[in-house]
């Protein structure tokens, strides 16, 4: 397994502590800084520690799907291709409207590590205010998963709804974040990635 960097180390300590107390666990790490295999390393940890049955993750996108399932068999070293067999499975946030009862009720009978990849793709605190994936998120994982993980490198959304999951401060409303590795720490250990025009 690759080593891992200061802040992955702390974030899943952090984790593992949080979730004695709180099943819900948020993670700010700037973009490019690993935080795909620090989850990883956090299922690990919760299946070796027998806390969970099996691992979904959701992202945006299907590139972002075979980055996370390359990295989760590589580091739990076990299949995530979500048949018999498998310890879980990654889907798209679009994918996620297109599973059935029988694959929620999993959610309700198994302890599941739910990861969420970009969450602030997903808004609304509410059924009221949620988009599609947000309500899907509020009707069937919040609630049933055993432990979530929400991950962003932009915590933000344009139209100013709340991301889905996530806690906010009264009254200024600022995101709470579990565990924060900024772009001005990323920049002084070097691993800040240099963008692409």
């Amino acid at each position: 397994m690759m080593n891992l960097r200061n802040w992955q180390i702390e974030c899943v300590n952090q984790a593992l502590y949080h979730y004695q107390v709180n099943s819900h666990f948020f993670c700010l790490a700037t973009p490019g800084s690993g935080k795909t295999l620090m989850s990883a390393v956090l299922a690990k940890k919760l299946l070796d520690e027998n806390l969970i049955d099996f691992v979904v993750c959701f992202s945006p996108s299907i590139l972002t799907v075979a980055s996370i399932t390359s990295t989760f068999e590589s580091t739990l070293q076990q299949r995530m291709h979500g048949k018999i067999g498998s310890v879980g499975c990654a889907i798209t946030y679009q994918g996620m409207l297109n599973l059935t009862d029988d694959f929620w009720d999993i959610l309700k009978t198994h302890r599941v590590f739910v990861v969420f990849d970009e969450i602030h793709h997903c808004a609304g605190n509410e059924l009221s205010n949620s988009n599609a994936w947000g309500q899907t998120i509020l009707e069937q994982i919040k609630g049933y998963a055993v432990f979530t993980l929400a991950l962003s490198g932009t915590p933000w959304r344009s139209d100013s709804i709340p991301i889905t999951l996530a806690e906010y401060t009264d009254p200024n409303g600022k995101l709470v974040c579990n565990y924060t590795y900024g772009l001005s720490q990323s920049i002084n250990e070097g691993v800040c990635r240099k963008p692409n025009l």
